[in-house]
């Protein structure tokens, strides 16, 4: 989920919505937002900063209205938790903060963004503690669910289309630009970073070996000794910055130099298919379509037996 601050919204602390009497306010929208910005979240593909670059008036208020949904789905599920006692442990708590934290300190501009909307780490423990308690409730809710066979088989046989998946074969050249205690390297590193990047593409354009280049250069060792092949995977397979890149590519081309919060890739597409994943192979992914449309029906009957002004 994410969205986007209106240009329109004025003060700190209106009150943009209540529920159950527990009110979401502005500044708690300008907080999520940084939040959903910094842990790198994306919608159709785009992170929230691509989005907030292209948005008129219209999409932003759209994305708004979304984001605020969000929120009170969120508020229903922690007060449902609440009520059933369902609260995460302070070791609970301390973990999942200490991860977010590592992830925060692979991108500074992310705690830049975090600091400047004023989430510090006591905002973010109390927002992780609401996360595990919804997290828990909504393992307790899918406990109760009972899914047979028959189920599973009748979802797949009326959502065959949800099954085919788009796949490609590529190899890749990583420059990484984190240092050994997987922070990112200093600005002055990652320009000298890029422009070796830069000059190693050149030698590709000049009809040197891409796997060649990846077995000498690439610093993802595991797949540099093998020209970088990195075999058949989706979308979904990957992290959905290298993957929005890479799916751009047509069969036999190579990319440009692009960024991830892992470094400078160059990316060369040996081939693209489609096909129909079988049965067995999404007996998993089926289990969880059906609980997620059961959990979404959840939510949806929590909103109309709330009392919910927006």
């Amino acid at each position: 989920m994410v969205g986007i601050l209106s240009l329109m919204m004025v003060g700190c602390n209106k009150s943009l919505a209540k529920v159950n009497d527990v009110e979401i306010t502005k500044e708690q929208y300008k907080k999520t937002k940084a939040v959903l910005s910094a842990t790198n979240n994306y919608i159709n593909g785009q992170s929230l900063d691509e989005l907030e670059k292209t948005l008129d008036k219209k999409g932003r208020n759209k994305l708004e209205n979304v984001i605020i949904s969000f929120m009170v789905d969120n508020e229903l599920l922690y007060q449902e938790a609440k009520d059933k006692g369902l609260t995460p442990s302070k070791s609970e708590v301390d973990s999942k903060y200490q991860e977010l934290e590592d992830k925060m300190n692979l991108n500074t501009s992310y705690k830049e963004k975090m600091d400047k909307a004023g989430v510090d780490k006591e905002y973010l423990k109390q927002e992780i503690s609401r996360d595990l308690a919804i997290d828990k409730n909504k393992k307790a809710f899918e406990d109760r669910i009972n899914i047979s066979d028959n189920d599973m088989e009748a979802y797949y046989t009326s959502h065959k289309k949800d099954f085919n998946v788009e796949e490609v074969s590529a190899s890749q050249i990583l420059i990484s630009t984190l240092d050994k205690n997987k922070k990112e390297v200093s600005k002055d590193k990652k320009e000298a970073l890029k422009k070796k990047a830069d000059n190693i593409l050149t030698k590709i354009k000049n009809g040197e070996s891409f796997e060649s280049l990846a077995k000498k250069y690439s610093d993802d060792k595991a797949t540099g000794k093998n020209g970088g092949q990195l075999g058949y995977f989706t979308k979904d397979d990957k992290n959905a910055e290298f993957t929005k890149e890479v799916f751009k590519l047509k069969k036999n081309e190579v990319s440009n130099v692009f960024e991830t919060s892992y470094g400078y890739h160059i990316v060369k597409v040996t081939d693209k298919r489609e096909r129909q994943k079988s049965f067995n192979e999404c007996q998993s992914l089926i289990r969880e379509s059906i609980l997620n449309e059961k959990y979404i029906e959840h939510i949806k009957k929590l909103n109309e037996d709330a009392k919910i002004d927006r």
